[in-house]
């Protein structure tokens, strides 16, 4: 009869050896899970490059980042750039417009703001998050009154605004550059 140095507990048999090593398997795989839930491991996918994510259990979570400690992008959102592809967008969709039908202008301003959103986004602004509004409206000689509200960086954040008229409808777009981290 021989004995396990781990535990010395007597081993008589081959059972009992297999019933002795699942016990301790079993013990070691709950202080692996407890190990894996601040893990840190690399995971790689076939068409991307490697990425660093924290695993809890089996499941994978958000990404972790390293800091960069840079304040500045290194493309600044350009507002004279951006001037010029809200105005040529808007006078190219709108200039054909001679009568206001409230379901085109729907799907019109939804259309302008995907055209400016995707030719803004080819100029590829560092750290800079895009909205774009779009609104259009009948002319039938009203006022309008239009606010835009957000929290606002001064130093970072800038704005284009574009107003396109003819004699049947009036349009606005405001594309807004924000600085994020």
């Amino acid at each position: 009869m021989s004995t396990n140095n781990k535990r010395n507990v007597p081993l008589t048999s081959k059972q009992n050896l297999g019933k002795i090593e699942e016990g301790v398997r079993q013990n070691n795989s709950k202080a692996d899970k407890k190990k894996t839930l601040s893990k840190l491991s690399l995971v790689s996918n076939v068409n991307a490059s490697r990425f660093l994510y924290q695993l809890r259990g089996n499941k994978i979570k958000i990404p972790i980042y390293q800091n960069t400690y840079r304040l500045e992008p290194f493309k600044s959102f350009s507002i004279s750039v951006v001037d010029n592809i809200v105005s040529t967008v808007m006078e190219n969709k709108l200039s054909p417009i001679s009568v206001y039908h409230p379901d085109n202008a729907c799907k019109l301003s939804m259309e302008i703001s995907k055209d400016v959103f995707k030719a803004i986004n080819k100029k590829d602004y560092d750290r800079c998050k895009i909205v774009v509004q779009v609104t259009i409206v009948q002319r039938m000689w009203q006022s309008v009154h239009s606010v835009f509200q957000c929290l606002w960086d001064v130093e970072r954040d800038n704005y284009s605004y574009y107003v396109f008229e003819n004699s049947h409808i009036y349009a606005w777009c405001c594309v807004f550059g924000l600085y994020y981290e």
